[in-house]
């Protein structure tokens, strides 16, 4: 494999929902926090990772058999688990499973190999104003790699954005921006302790990071997972928003998007075999997210919904 290598869980073509226009988004494996409603649990690690899909086992008990650290088990029939604290990453179940019900995620490319992929789009960013997106996991999890990704696509020509956390070191972050068009930063709570407790860690270098982006002029979006019970009392908002409101400076206005909570991920985690802490059921409701949207735009914020 030539030139720099990395790991990735997938790369989407085609793409409408991360950053303007058409865009090719590539998810790149690892995370740099632990957020309990993760709809992403399968890029949380940076290596290759394996999780059952309950629903194409059939009992055999060739992966138990497989497992050199009795790392699975069967509490129900066609009901497997991994038990994280004792898995090796030995990938051994799966070469096992004929069933398609140990699924490997993520592939170790090279930025060749990714920008191969990504051209196929070009066309339709030149005709939508679109790109290409690193997203994850957390492509700061892997900064030279993804640097390597978005020097590549600039060199080619095509649009770069960055769908980040913004918790790393500035010089991480100050050394992607070199090669990013726009950042698409999240802002999950306003406060620290909050946020550690359900993020996995403290906010103050994602608010510092979000500062110095907007210092230095360059298109930014702010994306507000719109979590029930954690980040979505008046309180919090209202400080959200003012924090925004204050890093627009010398006629800079910065675009909000709000990305209201779904149960879909619940689904993901009963296959995998993983516990969900957030209720099944209905989406966000509807007539709060009005008034949401309205909080933000009352303070002169360009707001999108699901964007």
């Amino acid at each position: 494999m030539k030139g720099q290598v990395g790991f990735i869980n997938d790369i989407q073509l085609y793409s409408l929902c991360d950053g303007p226009g058409i865009r090719s988004t590539v998810f790149l494996k690892g995370c740099l926090l632990n957020c309990r409603w993760c709809h992403n649990p399968e890029g949380n690690r940076r290596y290759p990772q394996v999780f059952p899909y309950q629903t194409n086992c059939n009992d055999c008990g060739d992966c138990l058999e497989a497992c050199p650290a009795q790392a699975i088990e069967m509490p129900e029939p066609c009901r497997p688990r991994i038990l994280r604290e004792r898995c090796i990453d030995c990938l051994q179940c799966a070469e096992v499973c004929g069933e398609g019900a140990m699924v490997v995620w993520g592939r170790m490319v090279s930025v060749e190999e990714v920008m191969e992929e990504v051209q196929a789009d070009k066309p339709f960013y030149r005709h939508s104003g679109g790109g290409m997106t690193l997203s994850g996991g957390e492509p700061l999890a892997q900064p030279e790699f993804a640097r390597a990704i978005m020097a590549a696509a600039k060199a080619r020509g095509i649009s770069t954005a960055l769908d980040t956390c913004g918790c790393a070191a500035w010089e991480v972050v100050e050394g992607i921006l070199e090669v990013t068009d726009l950042v698409l930063l999240d802002l999950k709570h306003m406060d620290p302790h909050a946020h550690r407790e359900h993020c996995g860690a403290s906010n103050r270098i994602i608010l510092e990071n979000a500062a110095r982006i907007a210092a230095l002029d360059m298109p930014l979006r702010l994306r507000i997972p719109l979590i029930p019970g954690f980040n979505d009392s008046e309180e919090n908002l209202v400080r959200t928003a003012e924090f925004i409101g204050g890093l627009c400076r010398n006629g800079r206005e910065y675009e909000v998007d709000i990305l209201p909570y779904h149960p879909y991920a619940g689904a993901k985690y009963r296959i995998f075999g993983l516990d969900y802490p957030f209720p099944e059921g209905e989406g966000y409701p509807e007539d709060r997210l009005s008034g949401i949207v309205d909080l933000f735009v009352s303070r002169d914020l360009t707001v999108t919904v699901g964007g």
